[in-house]
């Protein structure tokens, strides 16, 4: 199979939008969703993966797709199999501090999970003054998710401790929410006594994902982590972790002198498309703007930056086969 690496370089040098469009994956096909349903294996479309329940196991299909602010962005060559790439690593890695529903990877695109009863929340931890936590610091909010947040930090500034700041966990392309743990137990998402499981299980992995990037000379400044409970009743993680997708990566070499300077961290993460759609005067209302097709494959050379460094090998992927043979892994 040809490296990814050769198939971006390829698409660089002409990064027009169709070729970018004929180099992705845009996800099940409705006739592959009829012929799963036919079988008894529905099917769930996210705002990137798409998922097929098959038995108590879940088929986890990761497209090309690019979302920002809950909208769909576009489409970044070759994501899908650099992300599952990340998952894979991520979910195996995780099983060192935290239960894990990743079971194995059938295909480059496609991770085979244990079914778990999804908690209706996204459980978002952070450990530096960044994003929408920035954003509404900046416009002079202190309490955020039920957090009070110290005077005096300033922009990029790491935290005196890792915080959770949870959202609610709304349908694709719907906009999550900002929420607190108390509002959470009071609106009956998850108990106190989950929320203290769960809450717990989030430092753990972040505090361990944040030493696994340390080694790779990188800071996992914020990340988003979902859970679901087993048919035995065990709280596990599920969804992806620690990609570029869920989570803000920095270059921790060049931090300490560029936050000092004013400039904006290095970053190995979609911000570069969410500070570009913010350029155009987006923030998630109203017609989505057109990302460049530079932009978006030098997006996928980040990502895969971060796949290959993490994982110690190439990517490789199957050039211009872009349909998954998913009736085949059911």
């Amino acid at each position: 199979m040809p490296k990814i690496k050769d198939l971006l370089r390829q698409l660089a040098a002409n990064p027009s939008p169709t070729a970018t469009c004929e180099q992705s994956y845009q996800g099940l096909t409705k006739d592959q969703i009829s012929a799963l349903a036919s079988r008894g294996c529905p099917t769930y479309t996210g705002k990137v993966r798409d998922v097929v329940a098959v038995g108590d196991e879940l088929l986890i299909v990761h497209s090309d797709r690019l979302t920002a602010f809950d909208k769909l962005i576009g489409m970044v060559p070759y994501k899908g199999t650099i992300l599952t790439a990340i998952s894979e690593f991520w979910l195996e890695e995780a099983k060192k501090v935290v239960p894990t529903h990743l079971l194995s990877r059938p295909h480059e695109r496609v991770l085979r999970t244990q079914k778990a009863v999804p908690f209706k929340v996204e459980v978002i931890v952070r450990g530096y003054l960044a994003g929408s936590m920035l954003r509404a610091y900046t416009a002079g909010e202190r309490l955020f998710c039920g957090e009070q947040l110290p005077e005096g930090l300033k922009a990029h500034d790491r935290l005196p401790r890792p915080i959770i700041t949870p959202t609610t966990k709304a349908a694709a392309f719907e906009h999550d929410e900002n929420t607190s743990p108390a509002e959470l137990i009071a609106a009956g998402v998850v108990t106190q006594a989950e929320w203290s499981d769960i809450s717990g299980l989030a430092l753990r992995l972040f505090a361990h994902g944040q030493q696994v990037f340390a080694r790779v000379g990188w800071l996992l400044v914020d990340t988003k982590y979902e859970f679901g409970r087993t048919k035995d009743g065990t709280i596990t993680v599920i969804d992806e972790i620690h990609t570029p997708d869920s989570s803000r990566l920095w270059t921790a070499a060049t931090y300490a002198t560029r936050v000092a300077s004013g400039e904006g961290p290095e970053m190995l993460d979609k911000e570069i498309v969410r500070r570009y759609l913010l350029a155009q005067g987006f923030k998630g209302e109203g017609p989505v703007p057109v990302v460049p097709a530079k932009t978006l494959v030098e997006l996928a050379e980040v990502y895969l930056r971060v796949a290959e460094t993490l994982i110690g090998r190439p990517l490789s992927s199957e050039a211009g086969s872009q349909d998954i043979p998913i009736l085949d892994l059911c």
